[in-house]
């Protein structure tokens, strides 16, 4: 089934400056939060080095440099309390980042005086993310720092019996999920498949369903249904099904290697619920390969970059981090046993990690076809081609894939997501609503859950889609 979207069918993106909307309350205060952790982090790693705590080889430089970065992101809070005109980026900064796309962007609507509370959300975003970036890249002591880090590291770590937990069901699934390699319970696999696709959707806000010590009679339960219903009510659109029959239908017709892409969101417990779904797909062979697409700089403040793969495996080893007690104790094994799974994965290039400036531009997914030959849209269609299906991670995701724009909440997912609906990417969102945008609801359900949430947020009813308490896993077969 083709897309009959026209030009004339696709509505505007959202606004920052839509009166009552999610988008607007993001720009007018949770920015200049973002922005103002941003120059706390930077002051605190500046007292850190002048301090000794961090060790460096130019001192001097490295806190002058420091110094101007900070200012640089009080400067540009500044800009965006008092809501002045986005200027293009400098030469400079052009030189060391793939940024063209944004100055074409501001330079086609120079008479329009885009500014912070009058700009397009999803481009206004990833502007000043992509700003802040600039004022690091810029400074040769600084180029590698990544200003969310300790942001990222404290949140993962704060995960600890969620991170124990489910590595303690790795370990007891492992030899159900080895037993099904050759000879396959297809009803036992399609239970786990959609028990772990809803680990990865919710990440540690997950109601985690089967026991740490689950039997295969557990998982196949009453009370192991009951439980995976009641995780699924909130989940308002789901296409889980459709995405294991193309599973099914790869392994079954087996024309050629069997791999699955993810299109990362966030670091810490998400990209580790993300690779528990991944290591139970390699461990019972339902496929061959896995490849993970990250960013390339800082970027959303927890989105995984190739870098943040690499910590998370040393926090799992790192027995100061996670304080699971000694080597010898069930819970240490446990997140040992994951780790040294995933090294082992990379090691045999079954599972592996890239990151492509496609993924930190402004634009949206629309662009990932083969006639985009500017930015790098043809390469990463090219790329994607390759999977038997690509799993799009989190809200920004579903947002660029649906352009961001203000469809009708009622609006087919296949309208909403333009030429990937027919350009041949088999793809599944998994997306926690965390902003305004929402497509492929049936009648009636937002009026409903409008009225729900009106209920305790009077005069947001239709903030539901942004409160992160409702997820939609759709699907596109691409034809």
């Amino acid at each position: 089934m083709t897309s009959t979207t026209t030009n004339s069918d696709i509505p505007e993106r959202f606004w920052t400056g839509i009166p009552g909307t999610f988008c607007s309350y993001t720009a007018s205060v949770r920015w200049a939060i973002i922005l103002q952790n941003a120059v706390d982090d930077t002051a605190k790693e500046i007292e850190a080095i002048k301090s000794g705590e961090v060790k460096v080889n130019n001192k001097d430089l490295t806190l002058k440099q420091g110094n101007a970065i900070k200012n640089q992101l009080i400067t540009l809070r500044e800009e965006l309390i008092n809501d002045v005109e986005l200027r293009q980026f400098t030469p400079e900064e052009l030189a060391v980042s793939n940024l063209t796309s944004f100055n074409e962007y501001l330079a086609a609507r120079k008479g329009d005086k885009i500014r912070w509370n009058h700009s397009e959300w999803l481009f206004c975003e990833i502007y000043m993310y992509r700003r802040i970036n600039c004022y690091f890249a810029l400074q040769s002591e600084w180029t590698k720092f990544d200003i969310f880090n300790s942001l990222k590291q404290s949140t993962f770590k704060a995960s600890l019996h969620g991170v124990v937990e489910l590595a303690i069901r790795y370990k007891n699934l492992l030899p159900i999920w080895k037993q099904n390699v050759e000879n396959k319970d297809w009803d036992l696999l399609e239970i786990l498949f959609k028990e772990f696709i809803e680990i990865s959707l919710w990440g540690n806000a997950t109601d985690l369903s089967l026991l740490t010590n689950a039997t295969l009679d557990d998982i196949k339960s009453i009370q192991g249904a009951k439980a995976r219903e009641a995780s699924e009510s909130k989940i308002v659109v789901n296409d889980t099904k459709l995405a294991w029959k193309t599973i099914v239908n790869a392994n079954k017709d087996r024309k050629g290697p069997v791999r699955i892409d993810f299109v990362l969101d966030n670091s810490g417990f998400e990209l580790y619920a993300d690779l528990m779904l991944a290591g139970f797909l390699l461990n019972t062979g339902l496929i061959d390969k896995c490849v993970f697409h990250g960013k390339d700089v800082p970027y959303m403040v927890s989105d995984v970059m190739i870098k943040d793969l690499d910590i998370l495996i040393q926090d799992l080893l790192d027995r100061d981090f996670f304080p699971t007690g000694s080597s010898t104790t069930p819970d240490s094994q446990a997140l040992d046993l994951f780790a040294n799974e995933i090294t082992n994965f990379r090691k045999q290039d079954k599972l592996s990690i890239e990151a492509d400036p496609f993924w930190t531009n402004e634009l949206d997914y629309w662009n990932l076809d083969p006639s985009e030959t500017k930015y790098h849209g043809a390469q990463m269609h090219k790329e994607l081609s390759q999977a038997t299906l690509v799993i799009f991670k989190g809200d920004l995701n579903y947002r660029k894939l649906t352009g961001d724009r203000t469809w009708k909440r009622t609006t087919p997912w296949k309208t909403a997501i333009g030429p990937l609906a027919h350009n041949g990417l088999v793809t599944l969102s998994l997306r926690t609503c965390k902003a305004d945008v929402q497509v492929a609801l049936k009648e009636g359900v937002d009026e409903e859950l409008c009225a729900l949430w009106e209920k305790d947020h009077p005069g947001k009813g239709s903030w539901w889609s942004s409160s992160g308490k409702w997820a939609v896993i759709c699907f596109s077969d691409g034809q």
